[in-house]
């Protein structure tokens, strides 16, 4: 009634980004015992060069504690080495420093919430810091370290066959297995790509823009019947010669692309990332000059964000042909009419990887041609090989362009193997460790509608009758515009970690986007050196009837197996359940 209120505890917001609070006591229990199987047998100099990955950070809790135990376990071996005892007074000192060149230097994270990824600098720079030496204090970067994006969705360095297309000239117009029914083979960085080979996000695949949800349809009809029309002919058309040699030409130029950045990124590495020698250095680190913090924003500006620069980098060519790759999963449904044809497709990938030549029109006040942070005649090289490319201008000549990006700042997706693409190629992470969300991707109109009106979930009201008592509501288009912009977000994240092309051994069974994250790990891990994955999970992946896949890999790489319960209430999930 007027002037009464309806109230409703709704934690719906932290349920989404799965923002969960894990106690110092689990994280000190699981980097315990993840680095008693990594340690052992190894130097205090193969210490210092450890890459320890936290792929769902939040403040960065985990990478904290590696950086705790891994400074205590470096000085204790180290004094063992050589013999040398240091002072008490002096081991604080001397623990701090060692913390400070760990999480400068070894440390790496991603998260959804960049509010989160500040709070993880911050906390990481606070567990390091020490007292300033000869009239200077050390400050961590953390820029090329930690970084926001949804780490479960995004492009991989992995390639199908041609023989795994439907054409015209096969024997058979469908192959026995078309593509996107298993899951493409990884391109080793070390290898050439075959002539055959295809980069998987040049693909369509089922799960773009597939939108099945009933109350949705009723919403928009003519929208929906649209993207099942164009996800029809985008997938399921044949390709013609001229796409598959389309397709064949832009592999190559990825690769090469590819390749480029992942040079220039260790460059980059190298150039931002300050001496800091620690008690007894074994890896012959030795005092120097350091760069000034504004310098290293210009470079991470100018040199991977290209801002202010009109020639695109290597690495936004790239990201902008993945982000569009990804976009198609999360099309807005209002926005169905300007999904591309096949051929638009290509050619708009063409521009953006340089495939077709773009002139250059250096406008008054547009920018510099290349970085004035980079050498010159490697920004001169660069354009050599690879010419012109203003994805600036481009956004203004192709109108998907501006839509990839709005979509792409709302999902952010976190293409691994190329923003850490040095570290990919150099082999990988020794330990891939956290806590990860225990949360299920799936819609729910009642829940979307209860937001609106609260008497949904007051009398538990199913979807339908939930769109009935909403109707009202729903005349209005702001709200109707909510949940039908609200659905492909939620859509696009389950029919992206739940294809067979991304994440196919998490297919069947209980979804769990833990389960992907253990996936994830898995792949992360180190295939040069011994490496370990450890993770905070719900106990699912061993007793679900139809989680037989993931099982079978996770048996083959299991050492260790904890079973919790939160008696004790210090974790915030209540105890009602066991996790492992």
């Amino acid at each position: 009634a007027k002037g009464s209120f309806i109230y409703r505890l709704a934690g719906r917001d932290r349920e989404k980004s799965a923002s969960y609070y894990t106690p110092e006591s689990l994280t000190q229990c699981l980097v315990k015992y993840a680095l008693k199987e990594l340690l052992p047998g190894k130097t205090a100099a193969e210490i210092l060069e450890l890459k320890v990955c936290e792929p769902a950070m939040g403040s960065a809790a985990f990478l904290n504690e590696v950086v705790n135990q891994l400074a205590q376990h470096y000085l204790e071996l180290r004094q063992q080495e050589t013999g040398k005892s240091i002072p008490h007074e002096q081991f604080a000192t001397e623990l701090q420093k060692v913390k400070m060149r760990l999480a400068d230097q070894n440390v790496f994270g991603v998260d959804l919430n960049p509010v989160a990824v500040e709070l993880a600098e911050v906390s990481l720079w606070l567990n390091s810091i020490f007292t300033p030496e000869k009239g200077r204090a050390f400050v961590p970067w953390f820029s090329q370290q930690l970084v926001c994006g949804n780490s479960l969705i995004g492009a991989r360095r992995q390639i199908y066959r041609v023989n795994q297309l439907p054409t015209s000239t096969a024997r058979s117009a469908k192959p026995r297995k078309l593509w996107h029914e298993h899951a493409p083979e990884e391109l080793a960085w070390d290898a050439e790509l075959p002539d055959d080979g295809i980069f998987h996000f040049l693909l369509p695949d089922p799960g773009m823009a597939a939108y099945t949800d009933k109350v949705i349809k009723q919403l928009e009809p003519e929208a929906i019947e649209r993207c099942k029309k164009w996800n029809k002919a985008f997938v399921g058309d044949i390709f013609t010669a001229a796409q598959i040699a389309h397709l064949q030409r832009l592999s190559k130029l990825v690769d090469s692309l590819w390749k480029d950045w992942a040079k220039q990124q260790q460059q980059l590495r190298e150039r931002t990332t300050d001496p800091l020698p620690v008690w007894e250095d074994p890896t012959g680190a030795e005092e120097g000059d350091w760069t000034p913090l504004l310098l290293k924003d210009r470079i991470q500006e100018q040199e991977v964000q290209g801002r202010d620069v009109t020639n695109t980098n290597a690495r936004l060519r790239l990201k902008w042909a993945m982000d569009y790759w990804v976009a198609l999963w999360f099309w807005p449904i209002s926005e169905a009419n300007s999904l591309p044809s096949r051929d638009t497709w290509l050619l708009e990938l063409s521009m953006i990887l340089g495939d077709l030549e773009q002139g250059i029109t250096l406008e008054l006040g547009q920018g510099n041609l290349f970085a004035d942070t980079q050498p010159k005649q490697l920004a001169a090289d660069f354009s050599d090989r690879h010419g012109f490319v203003d994805i600036e201008k481009l956004k203004t000549e192709f109108d998907r362009l501006p839509k990839v990006r709005e979509i792409s700042n709302t999902v952010r997706p976190l293409h691994w193997d190329l923003e850490f693409a040095d570290l990919a190629k150099s082999g990988g992470y020794d330990l891939i460790i956290g806590n990860p969300p225990w949360v299920k991707i799936e819609w729910n109109t009642s829940n979307e509608l209860t937001d609106l009106n609260p008497l949904i979930s007051i009398r538990k009201m199913n979807a339908i009758k939930a769109l009935e008592s909403s109707s009202k509501i729903l005349e209005d288009q702001n709200s109707k515009k909510k949940i039908t912009s609200e659905y492909p977000l939620t859509a696009g994240a389950r029919d992206f970690i739940g294809s067979n092309s991304n994440y196919i051994e998490c297919i069947g069974g209980d979804p769990n986007l833990s389960k992907n994250f253990i996936s994830l790990g898995w792949r992360l891990s180190s295939k040069a050196r011994k490496s370990i994955c450890a993770f905070i999970h719900p106990p699912s992946i061993f007793d679900d009837e139809l989680g037989t896949p993931l099982r079978k890999q996770a048996y083959r790489r299991q050492i260790n197996l904890f079973r919790f319960r939160n008696e004790l209430k210090l974790f915030d999930i209540l105890n009602t359940r066991s996790f492992v």
